[in-house]
């Protein structure tokens, strides 16, 4: 072959070489992965705890409101 070819295409895998080192690996795509799914835990947990913390409000409030009522009522200001 010729010098200049053989040049050329050992310039182009220099290049791809040079390119490759920059990918990420397996191992650190999973790392990024597991990190990525441990928040989208911590996220959802927080927001069935959140959820919950709703749930018992609306309750109290209910029976806070059943006992205004009857409060209002002995009161005769209904």
């Amino acid at each position: 072959m010729d010098e200049k070819i053989l040049d050329k295409i050992l310039t182009k895998v220099i290049n791809i070489e040079e390119k490759l080192d920059t990918f990420v690996t397996k191992d650190e795509m999973n790392e990024k992965f597991n990190l990525v799914l441990n928040n989208i835990d911590r996220f959802v947990k927080l927001h069935e705890t959140l959820d919950q913390e709703l749930s018992s409000l609306r309750s109290k409030y209910g029976r806070l409101e059943e006992r205004l009522i009857i409060v209002e009522r002995k009161l005769q200001l209904v």
